[in-house]
Parts: C-alpha cells; sequence; structure tokens
C-alpha cells in the first residue's frame, strides 16, 4: 500500500497556483519556444545562395542536398543546377536524361539559363534525341531573355539556332515560331 504523505506537513509550502498563475506560466512557456525556434531555424536554413556558393566552391555533395529540396518544390535556379550538376557527373553519377528533365523543370519555370540549357540539349542530342522544333524554341526564348551580360550564351544560342533553322522545313520553322510566341506571352517578353 504506497505511503500517504501528510497533507499538515507540507501545508504553507506548496500552495496550488489559481488560474491566473497558471495562464501566466504556460503563455511564458510558449513563448520561450517559439523565440528559441526562431533563433535556431535560420542557422538550420539553408538557402538558394548558400547551394550557389557550395556548387562554386566545388563543394557538390553540399549543393546538391541544398539545392535538391529548392529543386522539387520548383525553383528554377536550383533545377537549373541540378541540371548541370547531372549533365557534367558533379557531385552525381553522370545523367544526362536526368539533366534534361531538370533543364526542362527550369525552362518551364522561367529560368533563361535552363531555356539556354535545354535549346542546346535539344540542338545537339544530350539526353534525348536532336529535336530541331524545340531546340528553335528554347534557344529562341532564352535570346530574349538571357540577361546582357551572357552576351556569349545569347550569341551561342543565336548562332546554334541559326545553324537549326537551315535543316528544317517551312512548316516545322512557324510551328518553332509559334510555341516561342506562345511561350514568350507566358513568361511576359522581358530583355535584361
Amino acid at each position: 500500500m504506497p505511503t500517504e504523505y501528510n497533507r499538515e506537513l507540507f501545508k504553507g509550502l506548496v500552495t496550488p497556483m489559481n488560474t491566473t498563475r497558471w495562464t501566466i506560466a504556460i503563455v511564458t512557456a510558449v513563448f520561450l519556444a517559439i523565440f528559441g525556434v526562431m533563433l535556431v531555424i535560420p542557422f538550420m536554413t539553408k538557402t538558394l545562395s548558400d547551394g550557389v556558393t557550395s556548387y562554386s566552391q566545388g563543394d557538390f555533395k553540399t549543393a546538391m542536398t541544398t539545392l535538391a529540396p529548392m529543386a522539387d518544390e520548383g525553383d528554377p535556379t536550383a533545377q537549373y543546377m541540378l541540371g548541370e550538376m547531372y549533365r557534367l557527373g558533379q557531385g552525381v553519377k553522370k545523367d544526362e536524361p536526368k539533366a534534361l528533365k531538370w533543364y526542362k523543370k527550369a525552362a518551364e519555370n522561367g529560368s533563361p539559363e535552363g531555356q539556354f540549357a535545354l535549346g542546346m540539349c535539344y540542338a545537339t542530342g544530350i539526353g534525348t534525341d536532336p529535336d530541331p522544333i524545340s531546340a528553335y524554341q528554347w534557344l529562341s526564348l532564352s535570346v530574349l531573355r538571357l540577361a546582357s551580360w551572357q552576351s556569349e550564351r545569347r550569341t551561342l544560342a543565336s548562332e546554334t539556332r541559326a545553324k537549326i533553322v537551315t535543316s528544317m522545313s517551312p512548316a516545322d520553322v512557324e510551328k518553332a515560331k509559334a510555341l516561342v510566341a506562345t511561350w514568350d506571352r507566358k513568361f511576359g517578353s522581358v530583355t535584361y
């Protein structure tokens, strides 16, 4: 049988808390928990900048673990960078079809770099069979949307597109131009 304590012995030492004191204690505990989480989260959260920095420093494993969740959530820059990593075999096994998949997601989400990379894949058959209509489409969009400081890529996209046109039928060129117009309306014509 459990030993009962003598309530009279503890009278005065332990007093039950009233509702106001309980409310204050609970609110204080919740506030401290939220404040603690707010202090810790910034140090736990990786940003796109962290991923780009890791990539540029050659730390591809960290870049992959940082960028992959962002790419899965639809970030076009992270998607483009995963495409680069898979195309070049940086931190992952080289996988050109997987690179094409990520470039396509980036391109469709508005990344000019993704549009350029996807167009070059379709032009050269990286990760897919060559597709002149798709190559023309994505290279044209990248020419419209690449930043002015990306003139080398813009020039390469224009030159590649000009070579592709020579092998396309007039009907295919018109089809490609219609795709460019459709996607350009989606993104809004932007020249940086």
